[in-house]
């Protein structure tokens, strides 16, 4: 089945009670054509989980959605590394300039050969603090796991335990990541990545500010992040 086409989680949310709403028909990456972000060469490819929920009735400059460029890129507070929205965030520890309007950040985002998937294709609407359950995830592997072979990345960024979840649901890594905890792996692609077939493959807790704990060692992970698109 084609992505565009793709409906397996439809009805999961009826079924259980205390899971995320999964809209099928709501798939960002073909509504922004994100192909079009896509560079030559990707040596570093970003993972995370769901694409954020956004209403179809609501203005664009509201959707955090990766691709989207005519989202706001306002903050609040001081300048920080985790202050905005994930996309804010990660162009923000890469040192692409907030002075950039959003179409300019992707374009260098580009130009360093960087590329943004998320496991999840569809956009999921959690509230009551409802939860992605694992049977969601595991219906997109299929759809990730040719991706990540389609793509080809030198590197791979691990955003996140849905995202390390997602990627162990794909043959190719299922048996070769060694623990669950996104912490963990922190710690020890801190000192150098895990290298799994062709690929380098580092870890960390989704850069947001509900994760500002982890600053520290988010901050020093990127030092050798940046170094694979030098």
């Amino acid at each position: 089945m084609e992505l565009e086409n793709c409906i397996r989680c439809m009805g999961y949310s009826e079924m259980y009670s205390s899971s995320a709403i999964v809209h099928t028909s709501l798939k960002p990456n073909l509504e922004y054509k994100a192909d079009l972000w896509k560079p030559y060469e990707i040596k570093v490819l970003f993972l995370a989980e769901s694409p954020p929920f956004h209403s179809t009735k609501s203005n664009a400059v509201n959707d955090s959605y990766f691709y989207n460029y005519n989202e706001s890129q306002r903050f609040f507070g001081a300048p920080s590394p985790l202050l905005g929205t994930l996309s804010w965030n990660l162009f923000c520890l890469l040192g692409i300039s907030n002075k950039l309007s959003k179409k300019e950040k992707l374009e260098e985002f580009r130009d360093k050969s960087c590329y943004y998937i998320n496991v999840v294709k569809c956009r999921t609407e959690r509230y009551d603090k409802k939860n992605l359950i694992n049977r969601t995830v595991k219906n997109c592997a299929v759809f990730l796991e040719r991706e990540i072979k389609d793509l080809n990345p030198k590197s791979i960024v691990v955003l996140g335990e849905r995202a390390l979840y997602g990627l162990k649901c794909c043959e190719l890594f299922k048996s070769s990541i060694p623990t669950n905890s996104i912490n963990s792996l922190l710690e020890e692609t801190k000192k150098q990545p895990l290298r799994i077939s062709d690929y380098k493959l580092f870890f960390l807790p989704l850069p947001i500010w509900r994760n500002r704990q982890y600053l520290e060692s988010i901050l020093s992970l990127f030092k050798l992040v940046k170094k694979e698109v030098q």
